[in-house]
């Protein structure tokens, strides 16, 4: 067992209390986030590996040293350290929150954070007792899901508020490349706006690579994330035996993105690759994990029938552009799709419910609020080569859901024109994503 000495000499270069300095660009919305929702005494960052969860809690922690709080009241654990990994258990984070009170702070109000928290069998007791004895403020970080539904639901329910972190937003890209939010500096920096959108559908938002300059490292480091996420997030984690066979489910299935998936296909696939019968339920279960580690997610078709709600398979998109391109075919080849994932991941990002339609026609996007479907988008890069097909399902998706307006997400085009009392717009994809229109 690590004595408290010994403790506190791994923990010091990781907190602002043995030198760290936590520099990084601020993500404003998620830090605000974080501050209204710790007042309940604790918060779990949850997101996709390298979303950048462990440099939001250290932003967080240097703002609160800024705005007074004591350095030494802040207590930053980093649970994937090797030098713990033979002791990990509530146990262990009592020994360690009792070295630091005792070598480094017994003052009042600490802000404790657990990085990747899910390394510690049995953690919810431990946070559930110091929030109960109000010992300290808590903040900790999961890569997956499995959080949210976890005994935080019993042990928890109330106590621990999640923060879904995703990789950057358009809007966040734009800042870390340097340029304002402001509408008059896009609009008056157009056409680098819009090369900086093509940059984003091809590498994505996870903030390492949008800080990388090298396009050859970026897709290097695009990859090496998603070998760690399967591997280690989903293979690892979930138990699979057969890594091999879970790389290869993850890279068909995410060939696919913006298109619709079926297990059943993908299990022919996966049987004719590996030479062998494959469990009727391996591939489902491997898409639920993809789904829980935040590499992919998928959307379902609305419709009043349960039968074909059933029926129709779901839509398969990544999480992140840049994991998608990588995976699939070259960027070139693939704008269309990428603009629609992009999308995608923008409404996922916003609002709880996000849908597709399927009547004869096809709408790419169904949004509801509550009980009322409040929005219909489409997606195509190209409208000159689609208007007549992508307004024609557009419009009767505003019938079947009382629609006066309809949207269609362009590479380029403004337009609006009018249908009887219906309004069908198109915009821009960097302007949808920047919100310069009427979301």
């Amino acid at each position: 067992m690590l004595s408290r000495e010994e403790i506190i000499e791994i923990l010091a270069p990781y907190n602002l209390w043995g030198g760290r300095k936590w520099d990084a660009i601020p993500r404003e919305g998620y830090l605000l986030e974080i501050e209204r929702k710790l007042s309940s005494g604790a918060v779990a960052l949850i997101g996709t590996r390298r979303a950048g969860k462990t440099t939001l809690a250290g932003l967080f922690l240097r703002r609160a040293v800024k705005n007074g709080h004591p350095p030494e009241g802040t207590l930053y654990v980093n649970l994937e350290d090797p030098r713990f990994s033979p002791y990990l258990s509530p146990e262990f984070l009592e020994d360690v929150f009792s070295a630091y009170r005792t070598y480094v702070y017994d003052g009042e109000n600490p802000l404790v954070v657990l990085d990747e928290v899910q390394n510690v069998p049995g953690w919810e007791k431990w946070v559930r007792k110091v929030l109960d004895l109000g010992e300290a403020r808590v903040m900790v970080t999961d890569s997956t899901s499995s959080l949210l539904r976890s005994e935080l639901s019993t042990l928890l329910t109330g106590r621990v508020l999640p923060v879904e972190v995703y990789p950057l937003s358009f809007p966040e890209f734009l800042t870390f490349k340097g340029i304002s939010r402001d509408m008059k500096a896009l609009l008056g920096k157009k056409r680098r706006v819009e090369a900086l959108t093509r940059e984003y559908l091809e590498f994505g938002g996870f903030p390492q690579v949008v800080l990388t300059e090298d396009e050859v490292l970026k897709l290097e480091l695009l990859r090496e994330l998603f070998d760690g996420i399967v591997l280690r997030d989903i293979a690892y984690r979930h138990g699979f035996r057969d890594a091999r066979a879970v790389e290869i489910v993850a890279e068909l299935a995410l060939s696919r993105f913006s298109s619709l998936v079926s297990a059943s296909r993908l299990r022919n696939e996966l049987a004719g690759i590996l030479g062998r019968k494959v469990s009727p339920n391996f591939v489902d279960n491997v898409l639920d994990a993809m789904d829980e580690a935040y590499l992919s997610f998928r959307v379902p078709v609305l419709s009043p029938k349960v039968k074909d709600a059933m029926r129709y398979p779901k839509k398969m998109y990544a999480i992140d552009t840049g994991i998608a391109n990588v995976v699939g075919i070259r960027f070139t080849e693939n704008i269309g799709r990428l603009a629609e994932n992009a999308v995608a991941r923008h409404l996922r990002q916003r609002f709880r419910e996000v849908y597709y339609y399927r009547g004869k026609g096809e709408v790419d996007f169904i949004v509801k609020g509550g009980l009322k479907v409040t929005r219909a988008i489409q997606v195509t890069w190209n409208i000159d080569e689609s208007w007549e097909r992508e307004v024609e399902g557009l419009l009767e998706a505003m019938d079947v859901f009382g629609l006066k307006e309809g949207t269609i997400v362009t590479g380029w085009c403004s337009c609006e024109e009018r249908f009887g009392e219906k309004t069908v717009k198109c915009v821009p994809l960097w302007r949808f994503l920047v919100g310069l229109w009427s979301l």
